[in-house]
This record gives structure tokens, sequence and C-alpha cells, in this order.
């Protein structure tokens, strides 16, 4: 069965191509979600991605705050980050064996971060002004993401992704700038496709899609 391990601090948090995620215990949350989903690799692509939409979705009805997604996983208020998710995966054979889905979100830290953190990192509480119940948060966030879950493994939540993710797309008409390896790509965001690939539209209209386990954003 799916279980969740939580907790307040991690002495060794780390987020996507092994970055540093400042975990320290403040007010925040740090969870991970494991499951057993026996499903072919291909079909995973979006899922990070999804659980990103339902993550806001829950943010915005328990605070009344409405947050937005930035193309693979991170969560912003006010163009700040509040929230990192990040997706591993074991296979066996042909199908995803084991599967650990990561989630930090700064809830209740009060804004002391450390070093350059403090322009680009805000907590729920500093953009509500108010502090939130921190068990209660926790059982949203529990319930939000096993429902997700579930209708991600049987595939209905296509009939909501691109819809939800277009709530809370925070690059969607803005210029961004894709790093693949060395090479380095600009044009306007414009949305997801059906398999969660970044589409940018460059300057003679053409499209092109990046997958997110193989580019990163260039930082703004």
């Amino acid at each position: 069965a799916p279980f969740v391990v939580l907790a307040r601090e991690q002495l060794r948090g780390r987020g996507r191509f092994g970055r540093v995620w400042h975990s320290h215990a403040n007010g925040n949350l740090y969870a991970s979600f494991a499951f057993r989903p026996h499903l072919p690799p291909g079909r995973m692509q979006p899922f990070t991605l999804w659980m990103g939409t339902n993550l806001c979705e829950m943010i915005a009805n328990f605070c009344r705050a409405t947050p937005a997604l930035k193309w693979p996983n991170d969560i912003l208020f006010e163009g700040r980050k509040a929230g990192g998710i990040l997706t591993e995966a074991r296979v066996d054979a042909d199908e995803i064996r084991d599967l650990v889905l990561g989630v930090g979100l700064n809830v209740n830290s009060s804004g002391a971060w450390p070093g350059d953190l403090v322009q680009r990192a805000i907590s729920i509480a500093e953009h509500t002004g108010t502090a939130l119940d921190l068990n209660r948060f926790v059982a949203a966030l529990i319930g939000r993401v096993q429902s997700a879950y579930a209708s991600f493994v049987n595939g209905s939540y296509e009939r909501s992704f691109s819809q939800l993710w277009n709530r809370y797309d925070a690059l969607r008409g803005h210029a961004v700038t894709v790093l693949q390896g060395d090479r380095r790509t600009s044009g306007i965001a414009a949305g997801i496709d059906a398999d969660g690939s970044l589409v940018l539209r460059g300057e003679k209209g053409h499209s092109e899609r990046f997958h997110a386990g193989e580019v990163t954003l260039a930082k703004s």
C-alpha cells in the first residue's frame, strides 16, 4: 500500500539534478510519498506536473491564495519559490516498480532565508500574512495526493490535466530560455502538450517541445 514519510526538517534535502534543497526546521513541510504503480515508464512523463497542479489546487482551496507553477516542478508566490516537487522511480523490466514523490513546501517560515534565497524564496504564510495549522494542512495534502495518484493510475486525469495546468501556469506567454546541454533555445512559453512537455514558440512561429527530464530553464 502507498505510504508517506513526513518531516519538519531534512539534513540532506535535494532537488532536481542533485541541487541542494534548504530544509531547516522553521515551520515548513517535507514529505515523501511512496507508490508501486506497475505502469510502463512511458506513462509516467506527466506525473510530476499532474501532481504539481493538484498541490496548487489544494493550496488555493486551503489558503484562499493562488500559487503559480513554473514548469516542471516549482510552486511560486509573487514569482518567488514556495515549494518544489521531485519524482524518482525504479524501473523493473518494462514497468515502474517503485515511485517516490518528494514534496517540499515553505509553509510557516518567517523569511530568514540563507544567502541569496532571501530574494528568491517565500513561504505561504509570508504571502498570506497568516500562519497555517500544519496538521490540518498535511491532512488536506495527503488526501489530495492520494486522489490525484488514483486518477493518474486509472487515466481519468487526462480529462482535466490541461485545464488545471493552464489555471496555474506561471510561464505561458513569457519569454524563456531552455538549456539542453550546451544548446540554448529561446522563445515564448506556450503551455504544455498532453505528455507534459514544455511547448516553446520561436520567432518564426514554429514550435519545439522539451521533456522535463532532459532540460532546465535558464535563470531569469
